[in-house]
Parts: C-alpha cells; structure tokens; sequence
C-alpha cells in the first residue's frame, strides 16, 4: 500500500467551501428578509435608533412606547428623568437629616 501526498486535494477542498459559505452569506445579506430587519431603514434600526435617542433625551429609556409624544416640561419636578411617576419618588439620593442644623 502506498501513501499519497493529498495536500492539493486538501487545498482545494477548503477553497471550494470557502466559496460555497462565502456566497451564502452574501446571499443571505442581500436578501429582502434580512434588508427589512437589520438594514438602514429596518424595523431593528429604526427601533434601536429611537430609543437611543430617548434615552440620550431623558437619561433613562423604561415606561415609554414608540408612539408616545415628549411632553413639554416646565419644570425640573416634572422631568421624567428626575422624578418616577410609576415609582412616586426621585431618581437621585440625598442626606437623610438637613445639613447643618
């Protein structure tokens, strides 16, 4: 029995799967489903967009729907970011006693 050299066989083998996985994630890339999901102009996009948006805005993103309007605020007691309505308290801590009496 006698041992052949198989590395050109080897070689090719692995570029041919190269190709083969390389063309289907470009196919799968392209196609409409993933367009629609993840590209520019997705649904994933546009939401994760949004929310970071309203999250830059008013320092924190839970309780609020895509839908929902900023409302106008005038004053720092009504700002979402600083007072909770769900929680009825503040988002910051302070001293239990008044200082310096």
């Amino acid at each position: 029995m006698v041992l052949r050299n198989q590395f050109g066989q080897t070689v090719v083998e692995y570029i041919l799967l190269l190709a083969v996985s390389v063309s289907l994630i470009t196919t799968f890339y392209n196609s409409d489903t993933f367009q629609n999901l993840f590209g520019s102009q997705g649904s994933v996009g546009k939401l994760y967009k949004w929310e970071s948006e309203w999250g830059y805005r008013h320092a924190f993103t839970e309780g609020k729907d895509q839908g929902d309007q900023i409302p106008i605020i005038n004053s720092a007691e009504n700002h979402p970011s600083y007072f909770s309505q769900s929680r009825g308290q503040t988002r910051f801590f302070g001293a239990s006693d008044p200082y310096g009496q």
